[in-house]
This record gives C-alpha cells, sequence and structure tokens, in this order.
C-alpha cells in the first residue's frame, strides 16, 4: 500500500465527508428522527422529496455512524440525537448549518488569497440575514458553551465585581462567570439586533439581574467605564491590525486603574505553521472576515504592549491554540 498516496488521497477527498453532515442538518433529518425510527419512505413523505436520493444521503449518514439502520428504518445513533436535535441540551445544529453556509467562502479560497481579501465577508450578513445572524449567534454559543466553565475558572484570582464583554454574542462567557461569582454585575456589548438574541439566553440562565446589554459597533464606539474586566473572546481575529489596536485602546479607557484586559482567542505559535487546527483558522479569517488574521501569541502580547498594558500572562493554552491572555491597566 502506497501509503504517501493514501494520505494525499484522502485530503483530496476530504470535503466529503462533511457535506452529508451539512445535507442531514439542513434537511432537519435527525430532528424528525428524534422522536424514534422511520422508514425511508416516511421521511421522504414528510420532507417531500424523492425517496431514491434521500435513501442515499440516509446510507452514507450510516456509513459515516451518524445514523444507523434496522428492519427497514433509520434511527439517530447517539451522536445525532445529543448533538443534532433539540432533544437535549447538547445541541450543536446551528454551528453545524453556519460550518455549512462558511463552506461557500471556503470554495473560493484561491480567489481570497490571489486578491489578499475575504470573497464574502461574514460581517455583513449579521446586519442583513435574521437567519444566518440567528444560526451564527446560537451557533457559537452552542459550541464555545463547551469551554465556559473552564474559562471563568482561568479567571479565579482575577477580582471582577464588573465586567464588560465586547462582540459577546449570547453571553456564553460571561454568563459562565456569572454563574460563578454572584457578587458580578456584567454588560455585553453587541449589535441591536444580536442583543435581543443575548437577552433571551440571559433569561434562559436566570441571570437577567446581574447581565444587562448595551447596543454598540465595537468598531467606532465606546465600551464604558470603571470596569474591573473587559473581555474580547474570538473577536479580534475577525479585524484588521488597526481596528485591533483602536478596540484596545478603547478597552483601556473603560477599565479601572489595575482593570483586567482578557482576551481569548485561537493563537498560532510563533513559526506561524502550528498548531494544525490555528492555520486552519488563519486562513478561515481571510476567507469570512475582511481583514482578519489569526495572530500568533508574541504578536498579541506585543500589540497589548504597544496599547500601553502590562506585560501579558497567558492564562491558559491547549493544543488547537485556543488561550486566554490577561494583562493589566498600570
Amino acid at each position: 500500500m502506497d501509503i504517501g498516496f493514501m494520505t494525499f488521497s484522502k485530503l483530496a477527498f476530504g470535503h466529503w465527508e462533511g457535506q452529508p453532515l451539512y445535507a442531514l442538518a439542513e434537511l432537519g433529518v435527525p430532528e424528525l428522527l428524534a422522536s424514534g425510527p422511520k422508514t425511508c419512505a416516511a421521511l421522504a413523505e414528510q420532507l417531500e422529496c424523492p425517496e431514491d436520493a434521500l435513501e442515499r444521503l440516509l446510507d452514507s449518514a450510516v456509513a459515516l455512524k451518524i445514523l444507523s439502520f434496522c428492519n427497514g428504518e433509520y434511527k439517530n445513533e447517539e451522536c445525532a440525537q445529543r448533538f443534532m436535535t433539540t432533544a437535549t441540551g447538547e445541541t450543536l445544529i446551528h454551528w453545524i448549518k453556519i460550518m455549512s453556509r462558511w463552506k461557500s467562502p471556503w470554495i473560493e479560497l484561491s480567489t481570497a488569497i490571489r486578491n489578499g481579501e475575504t470573497t464574502d465577508d461574514q460581517a455583513k450578513w449579521l446586519g442583513k440575514d435574521p437567519e444566518f445572524m440567528r444560526d451564527f449567534i446560537l451557533g457559537m454559543h452552542e459550541f464555545a458553551s463547551r469551554s465556559s466553565a473552564q474559562f471563568a475558572q482561568a479567571l479565579n484570582d482575577v477580582p471582577v465585581t464588573r465586567f464588560i464583554d465586547v462582540g459577546g454574542g449570547a453571553g456564553t462567557y460571561t454568563i459562565a462567570l456569572c454563574k460563578a461569582r454572584a457578587e458580578t454585575r456584567a454588560t455585553i456589548l453587541d449589535l441591536a439586533s444580536v442583543l435581543r438574541i443575548t437577552e433571551e439566553t440571559v433569561a434562559k440562565h436566570g441571570l437577567s439581574k446581574q447581565i444587562d446589554t448595551r447596543a454598540i459597533d465595537y468598531r467606532v464606539d465606546e465600551f464604558g467605564e470603571y470596569a474591573d474586566a473587559i473581555l474580547f473572546s474570538n473577536v479580534l481575529h475577525q479585524e484588521s491590525a488597526s481596528n485591533c489596536r483602536s478596540m484596545l485602546d478603547r478597552a483601556k479607557s473603560a477599565l479601572r486603574q489595575g482593570g483586567a484586559l482578557v482576551i481569548q482567542g485561537y493563537f498560532l505559535n510563533d513559526d506561524r505553521r502550528s498548531p494544525h487546527f490555528t492555520t486552519l483558522h488563519n486562513l478561515s479569517a481571510l476567507a469570512l472576515w475582511d481583514g482578519g488574521r489569526s495572530w500568533t501569541l508574541r504578536d498579541m502580547q506585543e500589540l497589548i504592549l504597544e496599547a500601553g498594558f502590562s506585560e501579558p500572562e497567558v492564562k491558559t493554552r491547549d493544543s488547537s491554540g485556543l488561550s486566554i491572555i490577561v494583562a493589566r491597566k498600570h
């Protein structure tokens, strides 16, 4: 067996395996199977699609171990029941739909590289496409919820009574922090259209008295004042270097003396060729966001120092490159 050929061909075919997952999510097949097994004919009738075409998708999903097949009926495997239905609190269905939507800019990656810019800036859709916005905000919440408790633990030694979350989306990390600290009062800053979803999520967690919201454009507006800590979580990679610097300057103005700047994101190693996931994240930033990039830890630390903060401390870092950096206002 030619191992080199097998590895190369796996890369070339790699995008195939995601397509059945995306199609299942878009069609809502796992949700239809959430209550129990069904035949292909029954599913085709509900979806109003040709039975032969649907059967091909379902059989592929069985091969991928997303579904199982027994006695003429298809059934959700555990992973589909957990992550692709609303029957449990573990759903990733909105996140999967966003990954499906983002495959289009990825297909145009060579064009983005030739031009040095995104082929379809995703930021513009947040104000124009309510369905995309809801999938994006809830999808990021679904994905981020897996690490939100660890985020709160990482800030155990950072005193936080007044907290500001910039571009906080559904409020995932603010919710985790406020659950851990009854004394914390927080404000989530985002677009007005996003904050309607934020307020729903905060209310579901019973934290409306601890967490409020304020509508801003974080690229230009002020963030507030006298905060103990201010958070940028997975937003700086969407912005140009000049926007990042402006955001850091305004973060400093919003903090009290000694207050903490907290940055969470995926950071490259200094060689820019690792970790593996973050090299792909860096390409994703080019494909999806106008001016976006994944920073190295060193470059981000230098940017923080240039903005007049103390020496940044790396609180956490995992194998994917996801890190938490904390610096103080002098």
